[in-house]
């Protein structure tokens, strides 16, 4: 927490990077290999970039919690898993990590499970069991799957597999729907992640979309859906660490979102682990709109309540949460104790790292 607002990273994951994790030869270790470049690319290359030996494994969700929780202001956490398991024997980010983390932290973590609507009744009987059992507070969805060198695109417009998901999720309650877009993965069709069949919000009001990835593709489009449909949110993982690594083209993606959808329908996340919090909380706690491209692009500023907003309170008003239950559901736990505590180093306490004081009160 910065002050008082309350910062929701919407999304993090602790992946399994290790090469006995891959499904498919050899494409999964590329993939990794793939992962740790992300991780480079949108580090600041200082005590944040960690060496491949410590990125490339398979992360617990102790760990990840202790970077969340411990190494960082962020308070609260919303576990993505995925379900690449045509890459990655667990689809590369289990589900059950989130669900034990959540079992330990209740008060600070969500779980959004992750599942692969062509499995048709199979996908529908595994989101039901998620939301009974695993209190899920969302579902999340990649738009292709990769089999024999072709790419079969998952649309959530496909009145076959797609559409049942949505209403399977409308009548158990999921208060969204979220999917990967903009950035492929693997040799899988560009196409596939751009953002046609999101125009399905236009038919399913009673449920929430939400995009993640926005700014490396179908910028255009992503600012036309925002103007459209109010059940569409856009998710910033990722994308929030250009704001130290490429901060002009943060604020044309930013300035962009701002001005089509105004800022009740973004997301702050950091996709920790694939870096570390504490940078983007601190690039996107100190970002002003430059005002050359507020006169040349007419970008609206980013006001200190709409970074409020996208910190946490525009998820918390999704999901039906209010941020002062949510605060006080931290208040005191393992990792507030009584009081204010010095924040950790980075990565102390990953892959074979100690845990030392770096001496920033929170």
């Amino acid at each position: 927490m910065i002050g008082d607002t309350l910062i929701v990273d919407a999304v993090v994951h602790a992946a399994n990077l290790e090469e006995s994790n891959a499904a498919y030869e050899p494409m999964a270790k590329e993939l990794m290999q793939g992962a740790y470049g992300l991780h480079a690319l949108l580090s600041p290359h200082n005590e944040y970039l960690l060496p491949p030996e410590r990125f490339l494994r398979d992360w617990s969700g102790e760990e990840l919690a202790n970077v969340l929780f411990a190494e960082s202001d962020v308070d609260f956490a919303v576990y993505h898993s995925l379900p690449l398991d045509d890459f990655f024997k667990d689809g590369l980010s289990a589900l059950e990590k989130g669900v034990a983390m959540q079992a330990r932290d209740p008060g600070r973590i969500a779980v959004h499970a992750a599942i692969n609507p062509l499995e048709g009744e199979l996908a529908l009987a595994k989101m039901e069991r998620y939301v009974r059992e695993h209190r899920v507070s969302g579902i999340k969805l990649y738009p292709a799957r990769y089999s024999d060198g072709q790419t079969v695109r998952v649309r959530l417009d496909d009145p076959e597999f797609g559409i049942p998901v949505i209403e399977r999720a409308i009548e158990l309650g999921v208060p969204c729907i979220a999917v990967h877009k903009y950035f492929p993965v693997g040799p899988t069709a560009l196409e596939a992640y751009g953002l046609d069949d999101v125009e399905v919000a236009a038919r399913y009001p009673q449920i929430n979309f939400e995009v993640l990835h926005p700014g490396f593709a179908f910028m255009d489009e992503t600012a036309f859906l925002l103007a459209r449909f109010p059940n569409v949110y856009i998710n910033l993982e990722w994308t929030i660490s250009l704001a130290f690594r490429a901060p002009r083209r943060f604020a044309e993606v930013l300035g962009t979102l701002l001005a089509w959808g105004g800022e009740d329908r973004l997301f702050w996340a950091s996709g920790a682990h694939l870096v570390h919090p504490q940078p983007a909380v601190d690039a996107f706690r100190d970002f002003q709109m430059p005002e050359d491209m507020q006169a040349g692009y007419g970008f609206p500023p980013l006001t200190d309540e709409g970074r409020r907003k996208i910190f946490g309170e525009n998820w918390c008003r999704m999901h039906g949460v209010d941020p002062a239950d949510l605060r006080r559901g931290v208040a005191g736990d393992r990792w507030t104790g009584a009081g204010t505590h010095a924040r950790l180093a980075p990565w102390t306490s990953v892959g074979g790292g100690v845990a030392t004081a770096a001496g920033t009160e929170r």
